[in-house]
């Protein structure tokens, strides 16, 4: 790892610093300890401690309503996201937390984000059966083909070309070509049919603020193919990304 990924990689483009820290509970008190400066300490210090695998996972957020996907533009809606670091068979689990530093700076840099290690020495996260990204690539196709035809029966073409553009992505190679976010996609480490996923689901991640597709209404005939479409297309953006992320089973830090 060298300055190529941090800070150079357009994920931290606006985050002031990504830092580390253990957490655990004091009775009322949260408790925070130093881990590693950045990801780059980070996984230094990992491979020093002899971890060997990371994976990435996503569940949803307790409430019902609304949705996960109503809120995930908004600062710690959407879900949970979490890192699983195993070490001799023992996992560790970190969640990242976002906060607003200087909204005056003029390089806009102004998230400060720290990963909180909050459980220690666990059992592994039992997760389900390993899905093939060549499965998820099916099945994002035929939800973009529809996706495509109900914005354009719509009027949304803006969004019909969001979801075309993505659907492009699934069958081209390589597919991150002329894609902003084409830094995040590390084909070396990565087969093919990930790379797919993860440049289909940046094109096609129409979920955020006001003027998204959350913000979208329909008649009453409508609406429930909406919700029913948006809904699943959601869950399957997020599934996969964790697939395409953990595809390769990352092996020993190197």
């Amino acid at each position: 790892m060298t300055v190529d990924f941090y800070p150079a990689n357009s994920a931290f483009q606006y985050c002031e610093y990504v830092n580390f820290v253990d957490s655990h509970q004091e009775g009322n008190n949260l408790v925070e300890a130093g881990f590693a400066s950045d990801p780059l300490a980070w996984f230094d210090a990992l491979r020093k401690r002899g971890t060997d695998t990371l994976r990435m996972h996503y569940g949803p957020s307790a409430r019902t309503q609304p949705a996960d996907r109503m809120l995930v533009g908004f600062v710690g809606g959407g879900g949970r996201w979490l890192v699983e670091s195993q070490t001799s068979g023992m996992s560790d689990l970190w969640e990242a937390r976002w906060q607003v530093g200087d909204r005056s700076r003029q390089d806009r840099k102004i998230w400060r984000v720290t990963y909180a290690r909050f459980a220690k020495n666990q059992r592994p996260i039992q997760s389900p059966a390993l899905e093939h990204p060549e499965r998820l690539l099916q099945d994002l196709d035929r939800l973009l083909i529809a996706m495509e035809e109900f914005s354009r029966t719509q009027g949304l073409d803006n969004f019909a070309t969001l979801f075309a553009r993505a659907r492009t992505r699934l069958h081209s190679d390589p597919p991150y070509s002329d894609q902003y976010h084409s830094d995040l996609i590390r084909t070396d480490l990565l087969p093919l049919a990930a790379c797919k996923l993860l440049a289909a689901c940046q094109d096609a991640w129409v979920f955020g603020g006001m003027g998204s597709w959350n913000d979208q209404g329909f008649d009453a005939d409508t609406q429930p193919r909406y919700e029913a479409l948006s809904e699943e297309l959601y869950q399957l953006l997020n599934r996969a990304i964790v697939v395409a992320a953990n595809s390769s089973c990352y092996g020993t830090l190197t």
